[in-house]
Formats: C-alpha cells, sequence, structure tokens
C-alpha cells in the first residue's frame, strides 16, 4: 500500500494522510483500576499474615509497586499515542490498515461532549466497517450550518484531530463534501450549560441528595412518633426502607449529575441576539447586537489538586439580566489584565467559545495555548 503523503498533501496526491491522537478505551482504565484494588486487596492480606515488623518494610515496597505500575504504563497510555489516518479514494485505513479500514461513504455527524459538564468539545465523524464503528474527534471544530448531525452525541471517541485537520477530513467524504461547508448561513444557537461550580450549579446538582437526606429525617421521625422504632422488629423493617431510600436518592444525584441539560439558548445573527428556553422554545429576550454590552473576565476554580483560571464574558443584555458565562478549558484566557469574576452561572465548550468570541469581535483579544494534547 501506497503510505501516503504528510498532512497536508498536495492537490492531486492519494492516499491523504492525516496524524491523530488515540484515545484511551475505556476497558483499559477498567483494568488499571482492577489491577490497583488488587494490589491493595494483597497488600491486606499480607498483613494479616505477616507480623507487624515485615508490614512495616512491604507497605513502603507495594506502594513504589503501584506508582511505577502507573508511571510505566498508565500514564503514558492515558496520553494517548500517535495514530495514522490514510484516506484513499473511498475508505479511510487506520495505522496503514492494521487499526482497520472502514468505508467513508454513509458517514455520519455527531457532537462530541465533556462528560458531567454537557459542554461541545467539538465534531465526531462516524465512520462503519471494521470490527467495530470508529469514531474520529475533531477538537474545537464547530459543524457549519450546512453539516447535518444525523449521530447522537457521544462523550468519547477512538482518535482525534485538531479542528483544521478534522475539516481538511471532512472535505475527503463524499457525502459530506458535497455540501460545501459555508453553503448554508443560519444563526449561531449555542446551548449554554449550568456551570457546576457556581454556587447554583452546586445546589441544583446536590438538590436530589438533599432531599434525600431530609425525607431520611422525615421518614426517621415518623416511625418514632409510631412507636415503630422501640422494638427490634419495628428497627429491621426500618432498616431496609431508610437503605432504599438513600440508594434511590444516590442513583438519582448520579444520574441526573452524568445528564446535564441545557439551562439558556442564546441565539446569535449579525444584527440580533435572543435568549430561549431550551424546554419550551419560548422566547425570554431579544435585543439588538449592538446594543449588548460585554465584559471580560476570569473566574477562579480551586481543586484539591490546584486551582484552575477560565476566561470568562458578562453579556448585559436589555430586558433581561445578565448572562456571564465562561469557556470550560484551561488553554483559553484573554491576552490583557481583565478582572477576577464570580463563578459564571454558564458554561460552553470552545468550539461554542470561539463563534461567540467571533461574533461579539473580540477574538483578537483571546489567547490559546496550545496542550499538545492533539
Amino acid at each position: 500500500m501506497h503510505p501516503g503523503t504528510p498532512w497536508p498533501a498536495p492537490r492531486g496526491d492519494t492516499p491523504r494522510r492525516f496524524e491523530a491522537v488515540s484515545s484511551p478505551s475505556k476497558g483499559f482504565g477498567v483494568s488499571a483500576i482492577l489491577v490497583s484494588l488488587a494490589l491493595f486487596a494483597g497488600l491486606a492480606g499480607l498483613a494479616a499474615v505477616l507480623p507487624p515488623r515485615a508490614m512495616k518494610a512491604v507497605v513502603p515496597l507495594g506502594f513504589i509497586l503501584v506508582i511505577a505500575i502507573y508511571g510505566f504504563l498508565v500514564a503514558p497510555t492515558l496520553r494517548g499515542k500517535k495514530a495514522v489516518l490514510d484516506v484513499d479514494r473511498d475508505r479511510l485505513l487506520v495505522d496503514e490498515g492494521r487499526g482497520g479500514v472502514f468505508a467513508l461513504p454513509g458517514a455520519s455527524l455527531g457532537l462530541w461532549r465533556m462528560p458531567g459538564t454537557g459542554v461541545t468539545l467539538g465534531t465526531v465523524l462516524h465512520l462503519a466497517g471494521g470490527k467495530r464503528p470508529l469514531r474520529i474527534g475533531g477538537r474545537d471544530h464547530r459543524p457549519g450550518a450546512a453539516h447535518r448531525l444525523a449521530a447522537p452525541p457521544v462523550e468519547s471517541v477512538d482518535v482525534a484531530l485538531p479542528a483544521g485537520a478534522f475539516e481538511a477530513l471532512l472535505a475527503s467524504v463524499p457525502s459530506l463534501a458535497t455540501v460545501p461547508g459555508h453553503a448554508a448561513h443560519g444563526p449561531l444557537r449555542v446551548s449554554l450549560m449550568p456551570n457546576p461550580s457556581s454556587l447554583r450549579g452546586g445546589l441544583s446538582a446536590m438538590a436530589p441528595w438533599l432531599l434525600t437526606m431530609a425525607l431520611v429525617g422525615v421518614v426517621s421521625v415518623a416511625l418514632g412518633a409510631l412507636g415503630v422504632l422501640d422494638s427490634a422488629a419495628g428497627r429491621w423493617v426500618a432498616m431496609p426502607l431508610t437503605l432504599l431510600i438513600i440508594v434511590a436518592g444516590l442513583v438519582t444525584t448520579v444520574v441526573r449529575s452524568s445528564r446535564p441539560r441545557p439551562a439558556l439558548e442564546l441565539e446569535l445573527d449579525p444584527r440580533e441576539l435572543r435568549l430561549h428556553d431550551p424546554k419550551t422554545g419560548r422566547l425570554l429576550a431579544a435585543a439588538p447586537l449592538g446594543a449588548v454590552s460585554g465584559t471580560r473576565g476570569f473566574s477562579l476554580f480551586r481543586m484539591r489538586s490546584g486551582t484552575f483560571t477560565f476566561a470568562a464574558l458578562v453579556l448585559r443584555v436589555p430586558g433581561h439580566g445578565d448572562v456571564t458565562l465562561g469557556v470550560h478549558d484551561t488553554r483559553f484566557a484573554w491576552a490583557d489584565a481583565v478582572p477576577r469574576l464570580p463563578a459564571p452561572r454558564y458554561v460552553v465548550g470552545p468550539p461554542d467559545w470561539n463563534a461567540v468570541v467571533e461574533c461579539f469581535g473580540l477574538q483578537r483579544l483571546l489567547v490559546v495555548h496550545d496542550d499538545h494534547a492533539v
């Protein structure tokens, strides 16, 4: 097989080659967790049979072994490895065919979303063929108005490309290249997701668990008032009931947190800004774009692992309260000194952030630091 040429290839050369980064599989993550649990279980077993003096020497060695396994096996895999994609007429070959051969006709597009927050990370090209479908992610890529998103959103991809290379790859797909990316012009629509690090977002995410704890308290008080807890048989009845309520509340909290929904929809065209309720589609506010002012800033998010800085923007919409949004990506920052802002109420992903910043003419003030992830 022809080995291809580095991207971008000269016009007319086939196949065309793209260098992507593969993502670690979920199975590997599960395996890493199981290996770590096995090591800790082994240490616990040794503690039961070895004298304390011997365990003082074994435990440090066990932790060194765990760190060594992570450093030499887990960490490099989580960073991903290079994958070569060759486009040869109506097919795509991964690693010169060793990773599979996939048909380009019938390809479909969908969104790539971040787990937990639901913000858009980019666009995904879905290809069939081989032992399993192939999902190619375009990091920071936003589909054009002419692109039809037929595939459901996903939270993981097999390989990822930068936005520019991904756009070039789409031009090589027959079913997509027939519709130019700028053939259709429509308003910019951005789904604003609730910010989990804001006070409102945190309370909203924890609401089911707080209600669960309140329900457990009410049930306990009611059972105590009825005298159910005065006997051993009554306590045996109350225990599974309490556990059932707690488990149901925990499951509801986890499911709700893993499936965030848009809190507000922003619609922009060259003349007007509109805000919609994403649940009902009802128009909440509309104002000429020139009447909307913006304040740039940054917000801080503190965790045990460190403090993270995110670029933020406050939009003052006449007839509506301030709309504060931030980009959930530390690569983005403002080029000049800007004030610190409270945690924004809404967050968006890099593709939507770039589009909003461009609409307000602020892209020249935005700096994007390359983390070499793709």
